[in-house]
């Protein structure tokens, strides 16, 4: 066991948190650091919300940037975003949120007459 790894009733708290052949992205911040960011799961959003606790919205994706990234090889806390250069946290924000939170497909437009029903002059 890591020492930055705790189990509890047989589930890993902390440490190494990726699966094998897991999505984890690897990106350059702009700072130089590099930033690994793993694919969220429902209980990342929980941890974040609880992390959160005001429920402020800007929290909890602060908060799930944590959960979700390790940046140059160490896991990283929400307070440690707090003090991100703007920059680094920005990029993080965009790769987490953009990644997780893929939005739906747009509907195509429909016209707002049918040519059907028409009237010819």
């Amino acid at each position: 066991m890591k020492a930055d790894e705790t189990i509890v009733n047989g589930v890993r708290i902390g440490g190494a948190d990726t699966k094998a052949g897991e999505d984890l992205r690897t990106i350059e911040l702009p700072s130089g650091a590099r930033a690994e960011v793993r694919k969220g799961y429902g209980r990342d959003l929980m941890r974040a919300q609880r992390a959160a606790a005001n429920g402020d919205a800007s929290a909890v994706v602060f908060a799930l940037i944590a959960e979700v990234t390790r940046v140059d090889g160490h896991k990283i806390v929400y307070e440690d975003v707090l003090e991100m250069d703007l920059a680094d946290v920005m990029a993080l924000q965009a790769e987490v949120i953009d990644e997780n939170f893929d939005r739906p497909p747009q509907r195509a437009s429909q016209a707002s007459s049918n040519p059907d029903s028409q009237s010819e002059h």
